[in-house]
């Protein structure tokens, strides 16, 4: 080994704990931005409480608000790791809807459609395509020769293709019974997490933009749940499942525990360990933070499967509250999720933001809306309030980097 490459070696040890410690200026800044939502969910609670007092400051307000946001909160939870590296994740609605038909179709029993070889096909080529692509450039972006990266990329598609469509083969036509409860929200769950590596790994292997790449699976994974369901919703769920949202304790669905419990785990995770200090020196300047030797891909990669697993748990919890999978279902909620994000002081722009103010967001359009509600305002106005916000959101956040 040449004497440039021990300086840099060592060099690359003493910046990870530079790199570790990255994080706590964007997370100062964050908690300060954390008193401008907490300031617009005072002002929401003051203006609907002085409009209505009898209707509005009531116990039960409170309640279903948390009863009918814990969905929202759950999700927003994955979008705030994201959106923090400076990413974005459009994909999340669809990715809520999956899920929840794949949970629902494994507690209900489901037929996997006959073997076609235009299926078998399909199949194929996607997961080829997904193989070889990603393994190219993932070889690409560390110095392999473009020869050598397409050779293995292309062996790569090609194991692709042979083992998916062998699965596929020994599956299709087999019933498959109904499954235990706890096993159909695993593989929501599951199937939620697989759409986010799938996100990850194409942003990350082929320097992807995020919008453009969870736009693809925005479309893609709706077009797939329409498929499967043939557009009608998944009935007769096991009542176990739908406990989840029905029964109460401490006044309070399970649902609503979970996510209290989620949050109590996500926000230590993002604030105080190795990965959120990543996480934060990924969105304050990826380049620097990839010179202090972080390894940007795998951390980009993990927060995308952390907003599928958690838009995966969110579509779950859905199931147990409309009491079936709805194909359709959840439109226009990625809007709510990223909305929630940035008003509770997430940036846009990456390096800032706080688990806590993510959720004051949440809380507030929950309120905002409630409050619209008694006050007779139409579900389509209620949508142009939130839009309005967000873009006045990331105005206030560009505005504060511009004077800061």
């Amino acid at each position: 080994m040449s004497q440039p490459e021990l300086q840099l070696e060592y060099r690359g040890g003493a910046d990870r704990e530079d790199a570790g410690r990255v994080g706590l200026k964007p997370l100062m800044r964050s908690i300060g931005s954390v008193a401008g939502a907490l300031i617009g969910l005072i002002l929401v609670l003051a203006i609907f409480g002085a409009w209505s007092p009898r209707l509005f400051l009531r116990a039960d307000t409170f309640v279903n608000v948390l009863k009918y946001n814990y969905a929202y909160a759950v999700a927003a939870v994955g979008a705030t790791f994201v959106i923090i590296t400076a990413g974005i994740d459009l994909s999340v609605a669809s990715v809520m809807a999956l899920a929840g038909v794949a949970c629902a179709m494994a507690v209900t029993g489901v037929t996997i459609p006959e073997f076609d070889v235009g299926q078998m096909i399909v199949i194929s080529l996607g997961v080829a395509l997904t193989c070889g692509l990603c393994t190219a450039g993932f070889l690409l972006q560390r110095g392999t020769s473009r020869t050598k990266s397409v050779a293995v990329g292309s062996a790569a598609a090609i194991a692709g293709a042979v083992v998916s469509g062998l699965l596929w083969w020994l599956i299709a036509g087999r019933k498959v019974a109904p499954m235990p409860v706890w096993a159909g929200v695993s593989i929501g769950i599951a199937t939620g997490g697989l759409v986010g590596l799938f996100n990850g790994l194409l942003i990350t292997s082929l320097s992807l933009p995020p919008f453009i790449v969870t736009l693809g699976t925005l479309g893609g994974v709706r077009g797939l749940v329409l498929y499967m369901t043939g557009s009608m919703p998944v009935d007769g769920l096991p009542d176990a499942l739908l406990r989840m949202h029905s029964a109460s304790w401490l006044g309070l669905p399970p649902n609503v525990w979970i996510t209290v419990v989620l949050v109590l785990i996500a926000a230590p995770v993002l604030h105080f360990s190795v990965m959120g200090r990543y996480v934060y020196a990924i969105g304050s300047n990826e380049r620097t933070a990839r010179l202090c030797g972080v390894s940007v891909e795998r951390w980009k990669t993990i927060c995308y499967v952390v907003a599928g697993l958690t838009a995966g748990l969110a579509g779950v919890m859905m199931d147990s509250r409309l009491h079936s999978a709805i194909p359709s279902e959840y439109q226009g909620w990625e809007l709510t999720i990223i909305a929630a994000v940035v008003i509770g002081g997430t940036s846009l722009f990456g390096g800032e933001g706080t688990m806590i103010g993510s959720i004051i967001g949440v809380l507030m359009i929950g309120f905002l809306r409630s409050g619209c509600n008694l006050a007779g305002v139409e579900a389509n106005l209620q949508q142009v309030f939130i839009g309005a916000i967000i873009v006045l959101a990331a105005a206030v956040d560009r505005f504060r980097h511009l004077s800061g």
